[in-house]
């Protein structure tokens, strides 16, 4: 099996455009994040009315960040790499085994992109997510990458056990999407991979907010995924058994 690697750089102007601009408008409260980190660009948008003239203020806003933090932005890039590259090979090797499916047989690396914006959207197609470039917690570094960097294996996963999918049912606001998102947490807090990256995954606010019964939505997952583990399933029945449980809270989700 060939081992991918984790590339960083940083993120071009435009992509930082369009992510922030799409995190600010239309991504519900998650704006909050966004404008928790970046309070001065939340006041530059208020000025703003269009779509024309918001994405222009973001795109000032950006070009004076990193004009300011540019120095910061390429040492938290090498440190990010450094860092990463010590557990690399460990955590692909054993994500591997704990989704049961190898990596591609071709040579293909992940691309990490240093970013301003706190939220880290994932590209399935090109095999690149951002991370933010700001993050001193190494710690919470590795949690993100590893959450980011587990999709691309999942998906090729679920396309074994379930060849008709669609890849557009991988994004928002598909069940299929709400389902990685669920299991991200409750497979990367796998003992074999707790053993590596160190720190206890906890999953997006809102799965938490979703009670089923007494327990919210993620510990639901969570209880699944241990009686697979137990019953040593293999990981293709328990995704079988995750798409049937998903679907029955599809509409409490949605």
């Amino acid at each position: 099996m060939i081992i991918p690697e984790v590339k960083f750089k940083l993120a071009n102007i435009d992509f930082e455009v369009c992510n922030l601009y799409y995190f600010s408008f239309f991504c519900g409260d998650w704006n909050k994040f966004v404008f928790k980190r970046h309070p001065k660009l939340k006041e530059h948008l208020k000025l703003a009315k269009s779509e024309n003239e918001r994405k222009l203020a973001i795109r000032n806003y950006v070009k004076k960040f990193w004009k300011e933090n540019n120095h910061k932005l390429m040492n938290q890039r090498k440190k990010f790499q450094e860092e990463w590259d010590k557990i690399n090979d460990k955590y692909m090797t054993i994500l591997s085994d704990v989704l049961e499916t190898e990596w591609q047989n071709e040579k293909k690396n992940i691309t990490a992109l240093i970013s301003i914006n706190p939220i880290c959207p994932r590209i399935l197609k090109t095999w690149t997510f951002s991370i933010f470039g700001l993050e001193k917690n190494i710690k919470k570094v590795y949690k993100t990458i590893a959450h980011e960097v587990l999709h691309f294996l999942y998906f090729k996963k679920w396309k074994e056990v379930f060849p008709k999918s669609k890849e557009s049912s991988f994004e928002s606001p598909h069940v299929e999407w709400y389902l990685s998102e669920i299991l991200a947490p409750v497979i990367l807090n796998n003992l074999k991979i707790q053993k590596i990256i160190k720190i206890k995954a906890s999953g997006y606010e809102e799965f938490r907010r979703i009670k089923i019964g007494q327990r919210n939505l993620i510990d639901h997952f969570t209880i699944l995924y241990k009686e697979h583990l137990k019953k040593k399933e293999s990981f293709s029945e328990f995704l079988k058994i995750a798409y049937k449980e998903i679907e029955k809270y599809r509409k409490l989700i949605r």
